[in-house]
């Protein structure tokens, strides 16, 4: 089956509860008896009493609300106290993905949540951010882009581990939510490894995390809802799913519980850490504009709306992403305006650009499953 065109918009709708109202009862009354006598003849009259009673009121019992469930935060994964929350920040690297990249990846496939978004050449790049997993180490780490800020600004202050930028990107980053970790400035932190330069800058999240400031507030909140205990993913099975970002053809293929992703034409191995598999595929169609930093670069729109296709379970379910503000999380609602649960664990976001179609709220999209 193959999809071009976008989800219908997010309806929005309101509910008005009519209120029950039960009958009173009726004040009993009762004429009193009169006796009336002479020395020949004696009268008595006597009222007979009528009570009305109300039908009895049925009061339906308030709806259960079910106990929210802690997790970790970026993999929903559920615990048995708060205390078990990893306190520390979450982190985002930046990770390279030109083809002389490719065969160095390290850290890709153990991260929490890792968005691809399309950069200038018709390349894709990621941002992956980690949380629960550490990686040893990580790379190749390249440098961030305007569209990074609004992207993580939703991770409670993330550290932010990237690799040079022009003076316009620098510039907002430092100024942004993120706490800046550029390599220019954290030399000691990162280090040369295999590749030509510019792609063979790494590190650790050991030695990043060594960065944190002491007043960082600590741990993220969670990005996306999750399925409980008793409920799995449901929707449309989806096993095999290609997507074009930019230049870059990708596949996703589901496989002894997940998907295993593979780009032009081959699989994806992190050269540390392995197949590179996740749980969840969100596929969240945005507008790439021009950066105002730079227009020769791309910039992923993600702030507003937008149709969304979520892969979990070997299934898929349509609807709508939505989100007002940078530091606001993204909404994900099926066609009825529920939530879209996640299968707790490993999620990848694409960043799939709108190809226009003549209808601006539900443009088509690069991306067919099946």
């Amino acid at each position: 089956m193959t999809i071009k065109s976008a989800v219908a918009g997010l309806a929005a709708a309101a509910l008005i509860a009519a209120a029950c109202s039960g009958g009173s009862d009726e004040a009993e009354t009762t004429e009193p008896s009169t006796t009336t006598s002479t020395s020949t003849t004696t009268s008595t009259t006597t009222t007979t009493t009528t009570t009305t009673v109300a039908p009895p009121t049925t009061e339906l019992p308030p709806p259960t609300t079910l106990p929210p469930v802690i997790r970790q935060p970026l993999t929903g994964d559920p615990l048995d106290d708060e205390d078990e929350i990893i306190a520390r920040a979450a982190l985002a690297v930046k990770i390279d993905n030109h083809q002389s990249s490719r065969r160095n990846h390290t850290g890709l496939a153990v991260a929490d949540i890792v968005y691809e978004e399309k950069v200038e050449g018709g390349l894709t790049r990621f941002a992956a951010v980690f949380h629960s997993r550490d990686a040893d180490p990580v790379g190749p780490i390249r440098s961030g882009r305007s569209q990074d800020v609004a992207l993580l600004s939703s991770y409670n202050q993330p550290l932010f581990a990237w690799s040079g930028g022009n003076a316009g990107v620098t510039r907002l980053i430092r100024d942004s939510f993120l706490v800046d970790l550029n390599f220019q400035f954290n030399t000691g932190s990162y280090y040369r490894g295999p590749g030509g330069s510019p792609h063979n800058v790494y590190s650790s999240t050991d030695s990043l995390y060594r960065l944190t400031p002491d007043d960082h507030p600590g741990a993220p909140p969670e990005q996306f809802e999750y399925v409980r205990d008793a409920e799995v993913f449901e929707g449309e099975p989806a096993t095999e799913i290609d997507l074009r970002i930019g230049d870059i053809d990708i596949s996703w293929v589901w496989n002894d519980g997940r998907y295993e992703r593979s780009q032009e034409g081959a699989e994806h191995v992190d050269k540390t850490y392995g197949r590179i598999v996740a749980d969840n595929i969100v596929v969240m169609v945005v507008e790439y504009k021009p950066s105002q930093i730079d227009a020769r670069s791309p910039e992923a729109q993600t702030i507003g709306n937008g149709p969304v296709f979520v892969f979990s379970n070997g299934q898929v379910v349509e609807g709508r992403w939505t989100r007002e503000l940078e530091i606001y999380t993204v909404v994900l609602e099926d066609e009825r305006g529920d939530p879209i649960k996640l299968t707790p664990g490993q999620t990848w976001v694409e960043l799939a650009e709108a190809v226009p179609s003549g209808d601006i709220a539900n443009p088509d999209v690069n991306l067919s499953y099946s």
